[in-house]
């Protein structure tokens, strides 16, 4: 019914029964509803593994539709939902396991359980006084044996061990008691066999034909899809880890490597510039000094200069001084002379 309801579906329309009222206010499913399976969408759903098994989790509430599934391997968002979807799903068969190895780990500890016979019950009196005749009988024929051995009288005493073993086998069939029930289902359990894949019972030792009808069987092959692609979706989680570890130590190396040839770089910018600013301290230097011996020299030539200067200045104030002597003189004699006062000197 459901194969043929999915035909119809794809052929005329989810709301191919659907009034013209109703038709109205329906909306057409998405493949991204919350109604829509998103197990069935990206892997298998657990819903469909174990149908009319023991492990029967009853039909999926949620909406199973090839053409939906269809529509989400075409959509350009698939990539962007497989990873949210296999995660849910990766969560369900997860808590499906863990409830299935309970049940397994309490299988084994009924297993493993040493099966203690009960103590037998006490004898009849009848069984009782048939036992003390035949422990009586036992003894005397051993004695009659040992008597005729040590007479050399081999046959006859090979003649009477036979019917000590024949007492013997009575005695013990006098005394031992038939099992119960629960010691003897205990005991066939001891010959059972726990499937690691589905928790199931198996018989040790079986025909190969009931192994091999339990390893296809529905609940083995659906608890082995479901514990596959567990370890497979741990494995491309842990390589998916590994893949970033490693992406980022190869960032952390790119920029350690960035950061030394940036350190390099400016250190031998800065050592340019140290020396060009070395270089133009000691131009500096150099010109103050040359600085310095320009005004020395230049120093030197004004001092020259004006020594020489002053030499002449020197010598033209002592020749002016000493003919300003030499007027001086020559005025105090004029002013004495009598012929130049106008008067004559008495005799």
């Amino acid at each position: 019914m459901d194969a043929q309801r999915a035909l119809l579906d794809e052929l005329m329309g989810a709301a191919r029964n659907l009034t013209e009222e109703e038709k109205k206010g329906y909306k057409e499913v998405t493949w991204d509803d919350k109604e829509v399976c998103g197990f069935y969408m990206v892997r298998f759903c657990p819903h469909d593994l174990f149908v009319n098994t023991r492990s029967d989790l009853g039909p999926c509430p949620r909406i199973h539709d090839p053409k939906l599934k269809e529509s989400f391997e075409k959509s350009p968002r698939h990539d962007a939902f497989v990873p949210k979807f296999e995660a849910e799903l990766a969560q369900f068969c997860e808590k499906l396991v863990m409830d299935l190895d309970r049940r397994v780990r309490r299988g084994r500890e009924r297993l493993a359980q040493e099966v203690e016979p009960a103590p037998p019950p006490p004898l009849t009196i009848e069984k009782s006084e048939q036992l003390s005749v035949l422990e009586e009988k036992i003894k005397n024929l051993l004695e009659q044996v040992e008597s005729l051995g040590e007479s050399g009288k081999v046959d006859e005493a090979e003649a009477l061990m036979r019917k000590v073993e024949t007492l013997n086998a009575e005695k013990t069939a006098l005394t031992q008691q038939p099992q119960n029930d629960k010691v003897m289902m205990l005991a066939q359990e001891k010959k059972m066999a726990l499937c690691d894949i589905c928790g199931s019972f198996l018989v040790a030792n079986d025909a190969a034909e009931r192994t091999q009808s339990h390893v296809t069987g529905k609940q083995h092959v659906g608890y082995g899809m479901v514990r596959d692609f567990i370890n497979e979706y741990k494995a491309a989680k842990e390589k998916a880890k590994e893949e970033e570890r490693l992406a980022r130590e190869k960032e952390l190396e790119e920029r350690m490597k960035q950061r030394e040839k940036e350190y390099d770089r400016r250190r031998h910018t800065d050592s340019r510039d140290t020396d060009r600013h070395r270089d133009k301290d000691r131009d500096r230097e150099r010109d103050r000094y040359r600085g310095r011996d320009s005004d020395r020299e230049r120093s030197r030539e004004w001092n020259g200069r004006v020594y020489r200067d002053g030499g002449r200045d020197t010598d033209s104030r002592s020749r002016n001084g000493r003919d300003g002597s030499r007027d001086k003189y020559h005025d105090r004699s004029r002013s004495r002379s009598p012929a130049r006062h106008s008067y004559k000197r008495s005799s």
